[in-house]
This record gives C-alpha cells, structure tokens and sequence, in this order.
C-alpha cells in the first residue's frame, strides 16, 4: 500500500474526531500506563538500576511509537550510542524512503527503503536526512543504516510484507461517508431553524412584494422569523427536510458501528455511547478486545520493540565499558521479563473475588495475577512488607 493511505489517515486523525478517537484508543491499549522491565539479574539492586534505566529510556516514547504504528502502520526506532549515552530516535514512517525501490544486483535489492540481501535477510534501511515536508527538508540520497541500529515495529497483514499498513485502511472511505452523512444532517437542522411566514392577496390586488421579479422568476430571501408579501397569484411550496430523522440518527450508529468493527474496537468505546450496554455485553466485548489487545502487546510492543531493544542496550554497555564483556552474554543480564499494563474491568469486585478463588484453588499463581495486573510481584511484596513495618512501629508507638 502507497503513501496515499497514510496521508490520509494522517490528515484524519488531525480533523477527524472518530479517526482521533480510533488512534488514541488503540494507543491505551498498546502502552496504557506504561511497560515494566524486570531484568533476572540475581543481585535485586543490579536489576532495579537496570529497569530503571531502560523505563526512564524508552518509557517516555512508547505513546509516541504507539500512535504512529496505528495511524501510519508502522515506527522505526533508530538506536544511537555514542560518547553522550545510548539514545533513541523515533523516525517519521516516510523518512525511509518509500520511493526507493532498485535491484543491487548478486540477489540483493531494496524494496520501500528495505534493503535485503541475497538470502532474504534484511540488512539495512534508506533514510533519507529528513523528513518529507518539515521545514529543513531537501532532497537529498538516503543514507544507508545498518539493520542492527533500526527497530522497525509493524503487524504484517501477509507473508512477504515489506512495509505497514494504517490500521485505518479498512475504514476509510467509511470515516468519509460519515462525516458526509454527518454534515448533511446538520445542514438539514439548520434549514429546519428557518421558519418563516407568507402573506398572499387572495383578492390579486396590486400590492408590493418583498423580493426580486425577473424573467418570469420570483426570489424571496428566507431569514428565520421574517414575514414575506408575496405578488398575486404566487404561492410558497416547502419540501420537508425534518422528515426520517430518527431514520438518520440510526444510520449514523450503523455506520459508526461499522466502523468501530472494521477497526477491532466496541461501538462503545468508538462513540462513549453507553445507553445501550450492560455488564454482560461490556464484559463479554470488553474480553474480545483484550485478547486482540493482547496479542498486538507481544507480537508489536514486546517483541518488536522491547526485547530487541534490551539486547542492543546491553551490548552497548559493554562496548562503553559499563559492564564487563562476558557478563553482557551471560543470562543475568540477558535474561528480562516485560510486564505489560494492567486492565480495569467493569465490576472490580467481582474479579477480584474471582482471582482470589482461582489462587486458592491452584489454578493460578500469585504472581501470574499480580502480572496481569501490570505489577511487578517483588516490588508488590517490598511495597506489602514496607506497610505491615509501618504499622508495627505505629503500634509500638
């Protein structure tokens, strides 16, 4: 798929409130409050620092990339170390150059600024300085940067995709149509406000009129409240612009509805319209959507971003000295789990009570449901011991 896709939904997410409100839910759901890492590193001290170093790091851009994966489809990280630390630079989807399209010869080529060698791996991407239409941009060859320094986080729809599709591909035209159907309606409101009276001379005297007559044609301007004196012999025929309001209104939820499928959203949370659920369809929709939410959360944001982004990360530590070389191939600096955000649900308590019957009976671990409620267990038990402290010296007190 062509740029054109892109710039538009491009353009929609910045004047379109459905598009804006698709984007910003789909980001939540990707990122919410933020990732954890916990290193496995067995001094706990090593492996806080190390947590609190990658979060702070990457921490304030995961909305960023988010964003830019659902509405352009795809993000590119670019991992720069250097003398001032180990950085990264979320690039614009179009500064890799998607025009750059050539055969290199000994089975290498460049597919949408892809550059894959003769055994299909990708080797490096064509950046071009800056991105197309900012303010500094010029034309300029891509710069070739290996493939080890970009992350390029996108949800292939087929086999031998190249390059990210916007998420609001499918529902494009519909977001047109609607707004279409949206701004007619209101045009039909407004014509509604124009209420006006008529005065005919039953008898055909001579009396003057209020408009403009010429050619045979009558014109009579409408203002709301005015009183028009018509010439003899006319009379005032209005089509009805109120009727099958209702009928619209339920077109437009249709349609929203529609659109909120074709996005993998509840109508919902595309509309805020809640006059219609209850706890079990919230719930039964709401559980849909976290399984989608939850496969885009490993397959996008861990294993794309995250997980290839600790392994750059500690390789570049021990270039720059900060750890010794044959610890960074070790599994205590190695081994890292990614906790993703916590989901609220609709009754708390319910789940709760749920959760607690299912660790009674084995079914499930403390630290599997601390985990899916986005926390990390040992820093929940510190937090727990920390209290019954507290409360102790309180008591000795």
């Amino acid at each position: 798929m062509g740029p054109e896709p892109k710039a538009r939904a491009a353009a929609l997410s910045q004047n379109n409130g459905i598009a804006a409100r698709i984007i910003e839910t789909w980001t939540g759901a990707l990122v919410g409050k933020g990732w954890q890492a916990q290193a496995q590193h067995p001094d706990r001290q090593i492996a806080r620092a190390l947590n609190a170093e990658l979060e702070s790091l990457v921490g304030p851009l995961l909305p960023l990339i988010a964003r830019a994966v659902v509405r352009d489809g795809e993000c590119f990280v670019r991992l720069i170390g250097g003398a001032q630390g180990f950085r990264l630079s979320v690039l614009p989807a179009d500064q890799v150059d998607p025009a750059m399209t050539r055969d290199l010869g000994n089975g290498g080529r460049v597919v949408a600024g892809v550059e894959f060698d003769a055994s299909e791996q990708i080797v490096a991407y064509h950046v071009l300085p800056d991105a197309p239409g900012t303010a500094f941009a010029y034309y300029s060859e891509p710069l070739r940067i290996p493939a080890a320094e970009i992350l390029h986080i996108f949800d292939p729809i087929f086999p031998g995709q190249v390059r990210g599709v916007t998420w609001l591909a499918p529902v494009l035209l519909k977001l047109a149509d609607y707004d279409a159907a949206s701004d007619a309606m209101l045009m039909n409101l407004k014509t509604q406000s124009l209420f006006a009276g008529f005065v005919t001379d039953l008898e055909g005297g001579a009396a003057g009129f209020d408009g403009d007559q010429g050619g045979g044609t009558v014109n009579v301007s409408l203002e709301p409240g005015a009183m028009r004196i018509l010439p003899p012999g006319s009379d005032v025929k209005f089509a009805q612009p109120g009727g099958g309001l209702t009928e619209q209104v339920g077109f437009l939820k249709a349609q929203l509805r529609e659109i909120a499928v074709g996005t993998g959203l509840m109508y919902e949370q595309l509309s805020g319209d809640l006059s219609e659920a209850n706890y079990s369809s919230a719930r039964f929709g709401l559980l849909e959507f976290r399984r989608l939410a939850e496969q885009r959360q490993r397959s996008l944001i861990e294993c794309q971003l995250l997980r290839p982004l600790w392994r750059q990360w500690i390789n570049w530590k021990a270039l720059a000295g900060e750890i010794a070389a044959d610890d960074a191939e070790s599994p205590d600096y190695r081994a890292v789990r990614f906790v993703a955000p916590g989901w609220q649900w609709v009754d708390p308590q319910k789940e709760v009570n749920a959760e607690v019957r299912a660790i009674e009976a084995g079914l499930k671990s403390r630290a599997e449901v601390v985990a899916s409620r986005g926390r990390d267990i040992d820093e929940l038990d510190d937090e727990i011991a920390a209290d019954r402290r507290a409360a102790r010296q309180e008591g000795d007190a």
